[in-house]
């Protein structure tokens, strides 16, 4: 990574060089002195960039991004009839939309190796990882439901009483 590479880094995340530093657990200082090429950038710097952009690539809104997954083991490729689909793949306009749909077809398909990429093949959420997002959004998702129908059960006027 040089000095152009770590501004475009800085700059598709949208933030300035106090926030870069402190994003690394770094001075600005060091931000500085790499962006004008004093210091290079260290490789340890560049791979905490690459995982930092992966991660920026998560949220809900970022798009789009394609869904790939198999509902049957890769590894029975050779005894399947010639024109079956091994592989699934399906555009989406964010990763909401792709979380989503992987929720759903965990409800009635056995997924296997889920991921969600960019245009370029780049991954966002790798397998696990995705599944592991899946599970959490959908208990938040359960914990919601069931905290609104306890709020909406209707049980009777509350009475508070004072102390005597």
């Amino acid at each position: 990574m040089d000095q152009w590479d770590f501004k475009k880094w800085r700059k598709k995340l949208g933030i300035n060089q106090v926030a870069a530093g402190e994003m690394l657990g770094l001075s600005r200082g060091a931000v500085q002195h790499w962006e004008s090429e004093i210091r290079p950038v260290p490789l340890a710097v560049e791979l905490a960039c690459q995982e930092l952009l992966r991660r920026w690539k998560q949220r809900p809104e970022f798009g789009p991004v394609t869904l790939l997954y198999a509902d049957s083991a890769i590894s029975q490729v050779d005894s399947l009839p010639c024109g079956d689909l091994v592989l699934r793949c399906e555009p989406h306009l964010d990763n909401e939309s792709a979380v989503g749909r992987v929720i759903r077809l965990r409800e009635t398909v056995n997924l296997f190796m889920p991921l969600i990429v960019e245009d370029d093949g780049t991954i966002i959420w790798s397998g696990f990882e995705l599944l592991q997002e899946c599970d959490a959004r959908k208990s938040a998702h359960g914990e919601r439901s069931e905290l609104e129908a306890r709020s909406i059960t209707p049980s009777g006027p509350s009475r508070i009483t004072a102390p005597k």
